[in-house]
């Protein structure tokens, strides 16, 4: 294959790989988009996803060319990059259940309500905390897909193996080896950008609730599917590497999304809503209360 029909390939295959269900990109996609409830935010949660995502498989694509490959492609691996990205979904899921309370990092053009002294006292990382949102208004940062992007772009499959044992291969030189993943990368973002525009506007069409409320439901959906997911993951590496060790591989790529949707997203989306619909209930005054008022 020829450097340019390598680069090209390359590409398309990003393009297929962020649009298809996939593991390792719609379920983390998901949860970040719909908890932020706006396509705009989902198109940065898609954005910063497939940035850190991209940056690397620009890596990997470069220790391919280096003859890496065989290393980084055995059967082990995709359970070790599950149970990885399960723990750091699960844990995210859990720091925003508990209330908006979480660590962050500043990043170029990111401000926050915090007294100045305290800012610079806690230096880039700091804690933030809105007593006022309460825990079911807490989001997940959008900022946090940097971290579940770079961890999830160590799993591979069918695209991958292209990029890393025939695109990177094909490469003039070492310099050059890096370009397939990049391309990989963007064409994955160029996706991702859409279809997070697209699930963080889906609660939106939901005419029935308040601004307010399709906050709450989306804040509490975004934040179980992360921590029901986290274990579902976790489960399948968990599974994964107990039958690689007794030498029976599995590939359970279109398996875990379809159990992610049915298992995880479906219901978060459906108990986060009736949790809305009892508070909004509970909060009715109630037609027998005595009137205290005075005039």
């Amino acid at each position: 294959m020829t450097p340019s029909s390598a680069l090209a390939y390359s590409f398309l295959f990003g393009l297929l790989h962020g649009v298809l269900p996939d593991e390792h990109t719609w379920p983390i996609t998901f949860s970040y988009a719909i908890g932020a409830g706006s396509s705009r935010s989902g198109m940065r949660a898609g954005l910063y996803f497939s940035a850190a995502f991209t940056l690397q498989r620009m890596i990997i694509s470069e220790a391919s060319y280096l003859a890496l490959a065989p290393y980084l492609l055995r059967p082990s691996i995709n359970g070790i990059v599950y149970f990885v990205v399960g723990a750091v979904m699960s844990a995210a899921g859990i720091v925003v259940l508990r209330g908006g309370s979480f660590p962050h990092i500043h990043l170029v053009g990111h401000h926050h309500d915090e007294p100045a002294e305290m800012e610079s006292s806690l230096g880039i990382l700091s804690r933030h905390h809105d007593p006022a949102a309460g825990p079911a208004s807490s989001t997940p940062p959008i900022r946090w897909t940097l971290v579940h992007g770079f961890v999830a772009g160590f799993g591979f499959e069918g695209f991958s193996l292209f990029v890393n044992t025939v695109a990177a291969p094909a490469m003039p030189n070492a310099w050059l080896g890096f370009i397939p993943g990049l391309l990989f990368g963007l064409g994955t973002m160029v996706m991702l950008i859409v279809i997070g525009a697209a699930f963080g506007a889906s609660l939106r069409m939901i005419r029935r609730f308040t601004p307010e409320q399709i906050a709450r439901i989306g804040s509490r959906t975004g934040a179980r599917t992360l921590l029901y997911g986290g274990l579902l993951f976790m489960a399948a590496g968990a599974l994964t590497l107990v039958a690689w060790a007794h030498g029976h591989p599995l590939a359970l790529g279109s398996t875990l999304i379809v159990l992610f949707l049915v298992v995880v997203a479906v219901p978060s989306l459906l108990l986060s809503i009736h949790d809305v619909q009892r508070n909004a209930g509970s909060a009715q005054p109630s037609a027998h209360s005595p009137d205290h008022s005075h005039s």
